[in-house]
This record gives structure tokens, C-alpha cells and sequence, in this order.
């Protein structure tokens, strides 16, 4: 049985282009469009919810169509919409995606409502959960001041959290220690620790400076090059599991949410890791965000395959 997951974070509309990614001051004709449901927190959460987490959203969002086409699809998956707040002179967030034939996408985002929730607004929140929350999931796409207060919160309740740096900004030094798990891609991992990231070796490097400050667990991604653990007492280099990429929008999220579903179930991480490898290798085969994320019969499916070939 899962324990209860809270994802702070971000909603947006996720409005799609296809087509060939312009240039700087560059015109490129695209030949497909297409609306979907967005934001990092909101695709963690969903994706959570989809592989039989228990989750609950806290954002905040327009008072808008958007936010009522939102609403309508948390409850269409079961998910608890009680911490959805709204905000009263700013819309719902809004991202413009650009997706080329090679599957690589670009990326503009408007936050709209996510800058107004406060850290006041989400403790609370957070407090009044009839049980302690099993872990509290993070990202960087609401205000970074309200995020990082709420960190320390959760810290201060004994609370674990889960932080994925996206998009990637420099954070204070003080903040590491209260953070229990770290979710960098290879990008974010750089940015936050100031060591460039060309080989597995670099991502171990950069996990340990991760460790050093602060940090109980890091987590970094690699894409196609797979996926790096470092505790202060281990070091695992996890293979990744190759597909034919159509998007990799959302990769990350999926990742990130399948991978507090597989720990909320009690999984171990080097398992739950592969587990969310399997779910966002799923994810990059087919277009947009929550459509791309796939059912726990097929992620089941493929990690128990992944399990068998890797003797695990």
C-alpha cells in the first residue's frame, strides 16, 4: 500500500508545436499543434497518481478555463484536489513547447498563478495532513523562495523531501542539508555544482559534492547515458534502457514521479530507480506529457523484463 505522496509545485497548460525549432529571430513553419495539461509538479503528480500513488497536488492556478479543464482531469484519476488553490489577478500557468522530428523540444514558460502560492499557504497545507506525509516532492517552477522555505519546513516536521532543480538556478548553500533526495538531470547537475558533466565519472563527482553539502541521497539523470546514485556509502551506475525517442517533453517528470510512487511502496531505491527508468523510457516513444505517460501494466511489464536481462 502507498503512503501518502505531496507534490508542491507548478500547473501549466502545455500548448505544442511540431516542427523544426527556430533560430534566434528565425520564422519555422510548424506542422502540428495540439493542447495538453503541464507544469513539472502537475506531471510529477499525475504520474504519481497513474502508478498507484496517493497523491495530493498543492498549486495554485487562474480562475480560468484552464484551471477547471485541470480540476476535471485530477478527478477523472482519482486524485485529491482539496489543496488546489486559486489565485485572483493572474491566470493559469502557460508553457509553449517546441518538439523538432528528432524529438527534441524547447521550451518557454509563463508562471502566471504558480508565483503566487506562498510557503505560508503550502506549510499549512502540509501540516494539516491528518498523517504525516511519507515524502513532500519539489521543483523549481514556482517561486524559489516559497520552495525553499517549505523545504526547510518539511525538514523541521522530519519530513523527507524529493527536489527536482528544473529549471536549473543556483541555490543557497544553507538549503542542501535540509534536502533528503536530489533529482538533477545532467544539465541541472552542472549548474547547481559547477562541475561540467561529460562522462559517468563527472556525474559520480558531481553526486558526491551533492553529498558534501548536505544532501542525504542524489539522484542524476543522464538520458541516454543512464542514471547515477550517490550516498555517503555508495556509488551505482544504472544502464539506460534505449527506445526510439519521438519526445522526450515530460521525461523527467515521469522519472521523477514514478520514482516517489516505487519508494512510497517501499521499494528499494536501486529497483525503484530502474523502475522510473522504465517509466520515462516508456514516455519518450509517444507525444506530449500526461498522454505520453505510460500505464503501470506496461512499465510492470518492462521492468520485469529490464529485471531478468540485468539479473536483478
Amino acid at each position: 500500500m502507498s503512503k501518502k505522496i505531496i507534490v508542491v509545485g507548478s500547473y501549466s497548460v502545455g500548448l505544442f508545436l511540431n516542427g523544426p525549432i527556430p533560430l534566434e529571430g528565425e520564422t519555422q513553419i510548424a506542422n502540428g499543434f495540439f493542447e495538453t495539461f503541464g507544469g513539472k509538479g502537475s506531471n510529477q503528480a499525475v504520474t504519481a497518481r497513474k502508478m498507484g500513488g496517493d497523491v495530493q497536488m498543492i498549486c495554485k492556478v487562474g480562475r480560468d478555463r484552464y484551471a477547471d479543464d485541470m480540476l476535471n482531469m485530477y478527478k477523472s484519476i482519482g486524485m485529491n484536489t482539496d489543496s488546489v488553490l486559486f489565485s485572483e489577478d493572474k491566470g493559469t500557468s502557460i508553457s509553449a513547447i517546441i518538439v523538432d522530428p528528432d524529438g527534441r523540444n524547447a521550451i518557454s514558460n509563463y508562471l502566471g498563478a504558480n508565483l503566487d502560492l506562498t510557503a505560508k499557504e503550502a506549510i499549512d497545507l502540509i501540516r494539516a495532513q491528518e498523517d504525516k506525509p511519507f515524502l513532500v516532492g519539489f521543483q523549481l517552477e514556482s517561486d524559489r523562495d516559497m520552495v525553499l522555505e517549505c523545504i526547510k519546513a518539511c525538514a523541521d516536521m522530519n519530513i523527507p523531501t524529493l527536489l527536482d532543480p528544473a529549471p536549473a538556478a543556483p541555490l543557497p548553500e544553507w538549503i542542501y542539508p535540509h534536502i533528503t533526495y536530489i533529482k538533477p538531470n545532467e544539465h541541472e547537475a552542472a549548474v547547481l555544482s559547477g562541475i561540467s558533466i561529460q562522462s559517468t565519472q563527472d556525474a559520480f563527482r558531481a553526486g558526491r559534492w551533492f553529498i558534501e553539502a548536505g544532501v542525504r541521497e542524489a539522484i542524476i539523470t543522464l538520458g541516454e547515458n543512464g542514471t547515477v546514485y550517490v550516498t555517503r556509502d555508495c556509488e551505482k551506475y544504472f544502464e539506460a534502457i534505449h527506445v526510439n525517442a519521438v519526445d522526450s517533453t515530460g521525461a523527467g517528470d515521469v522519472f521523477s514521479g514514478t520514482l516517489m510512487t516505487a519508494m512510497s511502496q517501499g521499494m528499494p531505491m536501486d529497483r525503484a530507480i530502474v523502475y522510473a527508468n522504465c517509466a520515462a523510457s516508456l514516455s519518450v516513444t509517444k507525444s506530449g506529457v500526461t498522454e505520453s505517460i505510460p500505464t503501470i501494466e506496461k512499465v510492470n511489464a518492462l521492468f520485469t523484463k529490464v529485471c531478468m536481462e540485468r539479473g536483478m
